[in-house]
């Protein structure tokens, strides 16, 4: 089957954005400059809109939007993921506002973004997962790539921007460990899935693109920067990290069963997100 690049590039762009903002809240807790947490949440909003827009190009037409937005709150796995790419914005803009303001607010609203932007990256690949008729797709190793994949994306970002910024070292040091975790933790979810799903002819690239340069990689990247202070390695990891994303998707995609589900199908399986008359 062929591959929805307006989805993909929708989950990519604002995974990374969510993990973006998720990598602001984390900065909070090992003493992230302000300037940095300040830009990582601006972003944010920009990725945030960037994928929204790519996601409206597969919706085709207004009356697919008006029909997506009147089921927003059946709370399928397709709409929660609707609701935390906005709550994502909100908590973004909020953060912008309190993030240099002395006090206790911005670490609040900073743990709301790890959460508001750990669930948007879940839910984004979770909304497929249910589809029980794509054997490569009904697997919960689906959801946890999904997730993992695009906070690493947003890690990385968030280590290329204190980079750029010249943050302190101890900051560096704590956010790349957290880094390297997430991206440890992709590179288990996309194990697990080229072990659980049927990859067929796509298996060269998911093995090449997806475990090895966005999985290793970028878990190599991880631990140059955590270990050796090699900042610079924190854009080799993030355009590892896109670069395996893009791949895993095109994957999922290309596996797919032939049965035919478009968008609105898979909408309609996950409790009516759109009607489909």
């Amino acid at each position: 089957m062929a591959v929805e690049w307006s989805l993909v590039l929708f989950t990519v762009i604002a995974g990374a954005g969510a993990g973006l903002l998720a990598f602001a809240g984390v900065g909070e807790f090992f003493g992230a400059g302000r300037k940095p947490r300040f830009v990582a949440a601006a972003c944010a909003i920009a990725l945030f809109v960037a994928g929204g827009c790519a996601s409206l190009v597969h919706l085709g037409n207004p009356g697919n939007f008006m029909a997506a937005a009147t089921n927003l709150f059946s709370f399928s796995p397709i709409s929660l993921e609707l609701i935390f790419l906005g709550l994502g914005v909100v908590v973004a803009a909020v953060y912008l506002v309190v993030v240099n303001r002395e006090g206790g607010a911005s670490r609040i609203v900073g743990i709301c973004g790890i959460a508001v932007g750990a669930l948007f990256c879940y839910f984004s690949g979770h909304g497929y997962e249910i589809i029980s008729v794509r054997p490569a797709w009904a697997t919960p190793a689906l959801s946890f790539s999904y997730a993992f994949s695009a906070l690493a994306i947003g890690g990385f970002l968030f280590l290329a921007l204190q980079a750029a910024l010249k943050d302190g070292e101890a900051p560096v040091k704590g956010v790349a460990l957290v880094v390297l975790a997430v991206a440890a933790l992709q590179a288990v979810s996309y194990l697990a899935y080229g072990a659980l799903a049927p990859l067929g002819e796509s298996a060269g690239l998911f093995w090449g693109g997806a475990l090895v340069v966005g999985g290793l990689v970028s878990v190599a990247a991880g631990v140059l920067v955590w270990m050796r202070g090699m900042q610079a390695m924190s854009y080799v990891g993030a355009l590892c990290a896109v670069a395996g994303a893009l791949a895993f998707r095109a994957v999922m995609w290309l596996a797919g069963s032939p049965y035919i589900v478009s968008f609105f199908e898979v909408g309609a399986q996950s409790r009516s997100l759109f009607p489909l008359g």
